[in-house]
């Protein structure tokens, strides 16, 4: 596995040396202040530090706000108070079209995409899946981990930061970083950081 660390230290390297070379990622703005939401459930609040550890370490000033109700979110996101929030693309999907009959994890997210409201967009969808669907069978949509941004408010270095977070947290690791949050024996920022220090 991957040490998270390193590659995100890699990717702030590429950029910078990009910027010298003249590559595509010289459109790159300077990083500003970002803001990452949060649901309300144990699970959203740890992934919602993962995302912010992560883009910590990209340059950029991060704060959270969690525990966001999920009427909240689309509003944050378009007045600008939220920079980006971590979603389940099959719920998400559902929520923004309720007539979608796509399961298949793919097909969820190419769904998703085109049903997105203007001012938002997706990043790649990850390994992990949401812990309460984990494992069941039947007709549901797909439930992979995605994060849900404002267009054009990250780089692309702090995407890339984020998609290598996609690549590396599994449906197991959520699962655990859950319990623990809601069995109180540490706080969401606790257990992300352990887990980015792992990696």
């Amino acid at each position: 596995m991957r040490a998270l660390s390193v590659v995100v230290g890699a990717l702030v390297v590429a950029a910078a040396v990009a910027g010298c070379s003249g590559s595509a990622l010289t459109d790159d703005p300077a990083p500003g202040s970002i803001t990452v939401g949060s649901g309300e459930s144990a699970e959203s609040r740890v992934l919602a530090e993962i995302y912010a550890g992560v883009l910590r370490g990209t340059g950029s000033p991060v704060q959270t706000r969690l525990g966001l109700g999920d009427e909240e979110t689309l509003a944050l996101l378009d007045s600008g108070e939220v920079t980006l929030v971590p979603e389940y693309t099959g719920s998400l999907l559902l929520q923004l079209n309720p007539s979608a009959t796509v399961t298949d994890p793919d097909d969820v997210f190419d769904e998703l995409n085109r049903s997105l409201p203007q001012g938002v967009s997706v990043s790649d969808y990850g390994l992990a899946e949401d812990p309460s669907v984990t494992g069941e069978v039947g007709d549901r949509a797909a439930e992979n981990v995605v994060p849900l941004m404002r267009t054009g408010a990250l780089t692309t270095t702090q995407i890339k930061a984020l998609n290598v977070v996609a690549g590396e947290l599994t449906s197991t690791d959520l699962a655990d970083m859950g319990d623990e949050v809601r069995g109180g024996e540490r706080s969401p920022g606790q257990v992300a950081g352990d887990w980015l220090a792992a990696r």
